[in-house]
């Protein structure tokens, strides 16, 4: 009797393994153009208020359903909204992000950081919600002690909240910096291109508080100064 139920009670563990295996979505995210894999790309299914971020060769791997939406978003690329199809979880499935195109008008640029970062936070609104924290959303009553929460503000769903939320924000403040010191703005004022524009662009790249309070006459100021200090250098005249 046990040897007739074994077979099909192990085909419905076996078969059980295999769903659970396919919930996920997983492949590699390139960009555009060049072909080349994007790293620390967030992945977020908004279905299921979950993120990851891909990793060094552009993998990325999240848990998912058939229908969910997984919003993939980084500094630098457009952010992209996918369904999630059922043969994506049979399968690898792989992702390419646009470069943004910045506008170098102020008005423009200034309206697009605007644009996009309200887009971003209605995407992830769940995400900036205000979480709550140590004493959950408890507060004193009549002089009455506040009752502390530990369990909920350190689950792991809390942390992953948290640690996504300063992701997203510094995606913000990168974003803001691409905007103010644009890479097609320094090589029509400098004239520099490939490699020796990447490296002006990673040595020189203003901070967020420097690019807050720095208009655009103050940035093609910083912009000239920094190409006369990058000429004098060995190698770069």
């Amino acid at each position: 009797m046990f040897g007739r139920l074994f077979i099909p009670l192990l085909f419905i563990i076996i078969c059980s393994l295999s769903l659970e295996a396919q919930q996920q979505v997983r492949g590699k995210i390139y960009a555009a153009v060049t072909d080349s894999v994007i790293s620390q790309v967030t992945v977020y299914n908004k279905t299921q208020r979950m993120a990851v971020s891909s990793a060094k060769d552009g993998s990325y791997r999240i848990s998912a359903n058939e229908n969910d939406t997984l919003l993939f978003s980084v500094s630098g690329f457009l952010s992209d909204s996918i369904p999630v199809r059922f043969d994506m979880l049979l399968t690898n499935f792989d992702v390419t992000l646009k470069r943004k195109i910045i506008t170098l008008e102020t008005v423009r640029l200034i309206s697009s950081y605007r644009q996009d970062s309200l887009e971003r936070r209605n995407y992830y609104k769940d995400i900036f919600k205000k979480q709550p924290g140590l004493t959950g959303f408890n507060t004193p009553e009549k002089g009455a002690g506040i009752v502390v929460s530990p369990l909920s503000f350190f689950s792991k769903a809390a942390r992953e909240k948290r640690i996504l939320k300063k992701r997203l924000l510094r995606q913000e403040q990168e974003d803001y910096i691409d905007r103010s010191f644009p890479a097609e703005w320094v090589a029509r004022l400098t004239g520099l291109q490939g490699d020796s524009l990447n490296l002006f662009l990673y040595r020189y790249r203003p901070t967020y508080s420097f690019c807050r309070k720095t208009g655009r006459d103050a940035m093609l100021v910083y912009i000239n100064d920094r190409f006369k200090e990058f000429r004098k250098a060995p190698g770069n005249g």
